[in-house]
Parts: C-alpha cells; structure tokens; sequence
C-alpha cells in the first residue's frame, strides 16, 4: 500500500513541476506525463532537476554579482552552501533510504531536489 501512495505522491510532484517552471523559477522542464517506464519517468524527472539546478547557478551568480561589497558576497556563498546541504538532506530523509524505494526511488529524489531549488530560485529572486 505505501507504494501505491509513494507513486501517486511521486506522480503529484512531478505534475507540479510544470508550475514551479512558471511561477518565478522559469526554468525548461520536459512533461513527464509522456513517459511511458518508470526508467523514462527517472530520466525525466532527472532532466528536470537538472534544469532547475542550471538556473539556480544562474541566478545565483546573478545574487553574487549585484551583492555589493565582498561581506554580503561571503554571506552569500556561506548561506548557499548551509541550503544545498540542507536540501540534499532533507530530500535524502523525505525519500528514504535507496534500497527501500524501489525503482521509483530516483524520480522522487530527483522531484524533490527539483522542488526545492525551484523554491531556492524564487528565494534568491526576491533578495
């Protein structure tokens, strides 16, 4: 039964993806709705993080160069780095460990590293 939920879960997290894309984070994401095995949902749900994470750097290095002085620049690069841990982790406990997440196990990592830099984008946009 919980994999019937982690899939749905899955599935919702995927679908709002889309959304992150166009409320602020505008970064491309491919639809996952088209694929067709739970390797190609992997794939995608990859690609997808991958894109969000490019436009993270982007926009970081966007937050970086009007940052002032180079106090707010060190500032800056200290709370980035504490959030990519602090992301990683959170995903890594939200998901669970590997080998008890089956083979839906990247694409909810993948969705949920996604999720939260698209959130950081925003984050980053608003400073």
């Amino acid at each position: 039964m919980r994999t019937i939920w982690t899939a749905i879960a899955a599935l919702a997290v995927i679908s709002s993806s889309a959304c992150h894309a166009r409320d602020g984070a505008a970064y491309p994401t491919q639809d996952c709705n088209k694929a067709n095995t739970q390797l190609e949902l992997n794939q995608c749900a990859q690609a997808n993080f991958e894109s969000a994470d490019r436009k993270l750097n982007e926009v970081y290095h966007q937050a970086m160069d009007a940052a002032g002085d180079e106090g707010s620049r060190a500032q800056l690069r200290e709370s980035e780095r504490a959030w990519l841990t602090f992301r990683d982790q959170e995903c890594a406990r939200q998901v669970g460990p590997r080998d008890q997440g089956g083979s839906i196990w990247p694409m909810n990592l993948a969705s949920c590293l996604e999720e939260k830099t698209a959130q950081r984008i925003r984050e980053l946009r608003r400073d």
